[in-house]
């Protein structure tokens, strides 16, 4: 197996990035692949909830299935690993909470007081009044997919610094997807990421647009100055 990669500064894996079409298929380094999970999940949520969960997927015979819930896409089985993106809705309440609490208090967040302070804040957001005003309850589905892709983007972004090539994928059939990996059915897949190294020629850069057509300063429409 290949040395870890050397990393790359991340303004030139961002200029550099594409979808990647196609993968070598060869194994991803474990030091690696354990770096990116980690970054991934050092990226912020709301109220350090953490409501993702990762299968990463790697086995031949998994990938396969999983590639026919993925309408045959060939880069499931080619890439060295598909990360399968999951948020968990209701983790909260399933002891992600007291967890969240409990680490907290390890790194100095152990005052009695605020810790209640934050139980109830996030009891009282997401399952109370206010949570349903946003739009939160019943099933908290966007607010845990807000959260799940910050770090699923944080992990593509590792990988690319990393040298490794990615292929973020949103053309699966959830409920078989889920099936496969025994996913609860209170969760929801989000997302898969695929990770490798690239075959043959990249994409070609397509462009994008300028901050004048996709940035405003303070009210939708007006121009930005820098």
């Amino acid at each position: 197996m290949a040395k870890p990669a050397a990393e790359k500064p991340f303004s030139q894996a961002v200029k550099e990035r594409r979808a990647t079409p196609s993968f070598e298929n060869v194994p991803i380094h474990s030091a690696d692949l354990e770096k990116i999970i980690r970054i991934g999940l050092e990226a912020p949520s709301g109220y350090n909830i953490q409501p993702w969960r990762f299968v990463v997927v790697r086995d031949p015979e998994q990938k396969k299935k999983l590639r026919a819930a993925a309408f045959g896409q060939p880069k499931i089985e080619q890439a060295s690993a598909v990360i399968v993106a999951c948020g968990d809705p209701l983790g909260w309440k399933d002891g992600d909470l007291e967890e969240m609490l409990r680490i907290s208090a390890q790194h100095g967040f152990n005052d009695p007081a605020e810790q209640e302070k934050i139980l109830k804040t996030v009891t009282g957001f997401l399952g109370g009044p206010a949570g349903k005003a946003a739009g939160i309850e019943p099933t908290f589905d966007l607010w845990a997919n807000r959260q799940t892709m910050i770090a699923f983007t944080t992990m593509m972004w590792a990988a690319e610094t990393m040298g490794y090539d990615t292929a973020p994928m949103e053309g699966f059939m959830e409920d078989q997807v889920k099936a496969l990996l025994k996913i609860p059915e209170r969760v929801r897949v989000v997302a898969l990421l695929a990770v490798g190294r690239l075959k043959g020629k990249d994409k070609l850069y397509a462009g994008r647009f300028e901050p004048a057509r996709a940035v405003f300063a303070d009210t939708w429409g007006k121009s930005i100055e820098f």
